[in-house]
C-alpha cells in the first residue's frame, strides 16, 4: 500500500486545505450574510449607490484676507484639495493651484481647515471624500474695507 504522500511532500489534509479556500473567498469577496461588508476598507455593494455631496453648514463668512498681502496689494485664486471626513470636519487640504502668493495660499490653507460640513454619504453611510475649493481673494482696491 502506497502512502497518501511522498517523502518530499508535506503533509496536507485536504479539509485544511477545503478550509483554508474557504476563508480566503470569505476575506476577498465578503460574506453573503454580511450587512455592509468591507474588504480592506472598501465597502462591496455600495459602489453603485448614488453619492450625496457634502454641503457646507457653517457661517457663509468669507476667507479672511490676511494683512500681510493687503498691505502689498496682492490679489488672486488658490485652489485647494481638501478631504473631509465622515464627521463633516476638513482632515486635509493642500494647495493644487497657487494664487502666485504665499500668504494669500496659507490663509487659504488655514481658514479651509475651519470649514465645517454635512458629511457626503454613499449607501446611507457618511464617507470621506476629496474635492476641489477655489479661494478667491479679490484685489484690495475691489475692497474698500480694511481687512
Amino acid at each position: 500500500m502506497r502512502p497518501a504522500y511522498g517523502p518530499r511532500e508535506r503533509f496536507r489534509p485536504r479539509a485544511w486545505r477545503s478550509g483554508l479556500a474557504l476563508a480566503l473567498v470569505s476575506v476577498l469577496f465578503g460574506c453573503a450574510d454580511t450587512v455592509n461588508p468591507t474588504v480592506g476598507g472598501l465597502r462591496i455593494g455600495v459602489q453603485n449607490a448614488p453619492l450625496k455631496s457634502p454641503v457646507r453648514i457653517d457661517s457663509l463668512h468669507p476667507f479672511e484676507y490676511p494683512a500681510a498681502a493687503w498691505s502689498h496689494g496682492a490679489s488672486g485664486t488658490t485652489v485647494l484639495k481638501i478631504l473631509i471626513s465622515e464627521t463633516g470636519s476638513v482632515d486635509s487640504a493642500f494647495v493644487l493651484q497657487t494664487s502666485g502668493d504665499r500668504a494669500l495660499d496659507s490663509a487659504a490653507i488655514v481658514n479651509a481647515r475651519r470649514l465645517e460640513w454635512e458629511p457626503a454619504e454613499q449607501g446611507g453611510q457618511p464617507i470621506p471624500i476629496w474635492g476641489r475649493l477655489p479661494v478667491i481673494y479679490p484685489s484690495p482696491e475691489d475692497r474698500p474695507d480694511e481687512p
